[in-house]
């Protein structure tokens, strides 16, 4: 008889140990510390910088593509300006001058020398797009469009093209104050394709 007592006893011993243990796991077990968190002791430099380039490279290689796209659409657009660029026309002996639709004065005709036709320097430079420049020292007038850069000393059949020389059969001159030069050559040379039109005695550049 005096045994059941103990056993109860030691049962309910047993069953208050096992409700502590289970009490004291869930305490233990709340007050971890959630992983990647700043209580984290596995929060190591070497962790944060992996974290960090696993999340930073993706968004760096995003913004390089990005980039290259808003280049090749820079580009695309200065193509579709450039060919969009109205052309230019011009009459022999005549001193009114077109780009596109708006008509130009010249303060001296378009006129020919040797079978080539002359054109007033700053006009035809500008109406291509180019920087006109004029060194009086030298008596040298150039155009810079793009990479190229074209010198013409006044009188001279040799010019500058990129640093190279190169022979002209007409040389740029002075008219009535103005500087001339061959349209073709300066044309071509710019990236423009010129037609001639001997009926109409008309020049047109298409830029």
């Amino acid at each position: 008889m005096p045994k059941k007592p103990l056993i109860i006893i030691t049962l309910s011993v047993y069953m208050a140990i096992l409700l502590l243990v289970s009490s004291l796991g869930s305490a233990v077990g709340s007050s971890t510390p959630q992983p990647g968190s700043q209580e984290d002791p596995l929060v190591t430099k070497s962790y944060v910088e992996r974290y960090l380039n696993e999340r930073i490279t993706p968004l760096e290689n995003a913004i390089k593509n990005l980039t290259n796209q808003v280049a090749q659409l820079e580009k695309r657009v200065n193509e579709l300006k450039q060919s969009l660029k109205p052309p230019i026309r011009l009459i022999l002996n005549n001193k009114t001058a077109h780009v596109g639709e708006q008509s130009h004065a010249l303060e001296t005709a378009p006129f020919t020398v040797d079978g080539r036709t002359m054109v007033p320097f700053r006009f035809i430079g500008e109406a291509l797009g180019a920087r006109v420049d004029w060194e009086p020292a030298t008596r040298t007038v150039s155009y810079v469009l793009g990479d190229t850069r074209i010198e013409f000393p006044i009188g001279s059949t040799t010019v500058m093209i990129n640093g190279r020389v190169q022979k002209v059969d007409v040389p740029a001159s002075l008219v009535n104050g103005r500087t001339f030069v061959p349209v073709r050559m300066v044309s071509e040379q710019l990236g423009a394709r010129v037609d001639w039109n001997p009926n109409a005695r008309q020049v047109t550049i298409f830029p």
